[in-house]
């Protein structure tokens, strides 16, 4: 197998994927297409590490895109590539494309390379480690890991509760201090987390747990909708799902089933978690609050962050 990574641009407009392939093609094995049906038909013959699509292309948007390839090469790291702030198409790349980045235009050359060589390292190492995506059976013995809601409102809880409370322990915080009291004590696999906790921003909280513990995986159930929070969200937290309240009964079983899953699947398969390396976050940036959080998080059973 070649030591290059195999990239692949996705955009409709031909000069941008030009473009792209000259600042790329010196390190890696660039391909292009300029629609989704041509980057799919790519994706099926060669082994693609990395795609980057735009979002706004006829025919096939690029979330679209990326769903169909996370069905074809489950391994392949996917970044969205728009020049505009769609909430909509953020919140599907999370929860349909499952998207390791999200990169705005004009892109900074610099950036966009430093987003795709992190990409790529991760691409090649699981196509060379051979991780897979599927399902692992879970040992009816196996100790089951808990799942934490930080929510203020008790009817999260209990409608989780509903759906859940005989297949694992459900723990409820209303505070990121209550929330830390409990990561030290219990072993958790999924966070339920509103953006708003106490009139508190926990986005910085929901951060720097991916970045100490990667195993968590990370569903943001919140009223608010606001695309750029959501990107940072992406990129420094790599959350799991995006879901708006309030959530309708079958799609919060459905996100949790599948959150479980995956956690369960990066338990046995610690390599996966290479797959959610995060933007660093200025930890002074929000008057000494993540900076505090962190200090916390690295003292949790040591501030491990391989699988727990």
């Amino acid at each position: 197998m070649s030591s290059r990574a195999q990239i692949l641009f996705v955009d409709d407009e031909p000069h941008i994927v030009a473009t792209l392939k000259s600042l790329f093609r010196a390190k890696y094995e660039v391909h292009t297409a300029t629609s989704g049906a041509e980057a799919l038909e790519i994706v099926k013959r060669n082994p693609i590490h990395v795609i980057v699509s735009d979002q706004r292309m006829p025919e096939m948007a690029g979330i679209d895109l990326l769903r169909h390839v996370k069905e074809i090469a489950p391994s392949t790291m996917r970044i969205l590539l728009t020049g505009y702030a769609d909430f909509a198409a953020i919140v599907g790349s999370v929860n349909s494309g499952e998207v390791y980045r999200y990169i705005y235009k004009p892109w900074n050359n610099k950036e966009i390379q430093d987003t795709v060589h992190a990409a790529a390292t991760v691409g090649l190492y699981l196509a060379g480690e051979g991780a897979s995506m599927s399902a692992e059976p879970e040992r009816l013995d196996a100790p089951r890991p808990a799942i934490l809601v930080l929510d203020e409102e008790p009817t999260v809880r209990a409608a989780i509760e509903k759906l859940f409370a005989d297949r694992c322990r459900i723990l409820g915080a209303a505070t990121c201090s209550d929330a830390l009291d409990i990561l030290e004590r219990e072993d958790v696999g999924v966070v339920v987390s509103d953006v708003y906790v106490a009139r508190q921003d926990v986005t910085p909280f929901i951060k720097l747990l991916k970045a100490q513990y990667p195993s968590i995986v990370t569903v943001v159930l919140t009223r608010y909708n606001d695309a750029t929070m959501v990107v940072g969200l992406i990129n420094q937290g790599q959350i799991y799902r995006y879901l708006g309240k309030p959530v309708h009964q079958a799609q919060l079983r459905v996100s949790l089933e599948s959150a479980l899953t995956y956690h369960a699947k990066c338990r046995h398969q610690p390599k996966l978690l290479t797959r959610h390396q995060v933007d660093r976050i200025d930890e002074s940036a929000n008057s000494g609050f993540a900076a505090a959080i962190m200090s916390r998080l690295r003292s949790l059973r040591g501030g491990l962050t391989t699988a727990r």
